[in-house]
């Protein structure tokens, strides 16, 4: 095995800070739906009616967690299968705004439309050229885990 190249030793990082922040994402969202889901399970005993804009927020919630699940695989699907399936794959820093990860993809604007959820709920931004889906990770080695 050859020593990799300096874009490749860039993926791991990447990798770790987009499953961090995807998945610390996706708690949050799940948290919300666990503590509604209780408050409806305790107030649905005594059969009290204020239980149903619980049972509707869960039910929100429960399909913003969908959403960024879907988001989530989405962004894994990409980053991963552009490594493994040799695409054509470019880093580039962009100072203190992160990592710019330009690469090729099926259908760009689709890949971009699906990342959406997560894009809106964190720091990652998605866009296309046409061509290639570009996704900016902003640097966060300043923060602490």
């Amino acid at each position: 095995m050859t020593d990799p190249t300096p874009e490749q030793k860039l993926w791991i990082p990447v990798l770790r800070k987009v499953a961090r922040a995807s998945g610390h994402e996706l708690r949050n969202a799940l948290n919300s739906v666990v503590v509604n889901l209780e408050v409806v399970r305790s107030r649905s005993e005594s059969g009290n009616p204020a239980v149903q804009p619980f049972i509707a927020q869960a039910v929100q919630q429960s399909e913003e967690s969908a959403r960024l699940a879907e988001s989530t695989i989405a962004l894994l699907n990409l980053v991963v299968s552009a490594v493994t399936d040799g695409r054509d794959v470019r880093f580039d820093s962009v100072g203190s705004r992160g990592v710019r990860i330009e690469c090729a993809a099926g259908d760009p604007d689709r890949v971009v439309r699906a990342l959406e959820p997560m894009t809106l709920r964190s720091a990652f931004a998605a866009g296309t050229d046409g061509s290639a889906v570009i996704l900016t990770i902003p640097d966060t080695s300043s923060e602490t885990d």
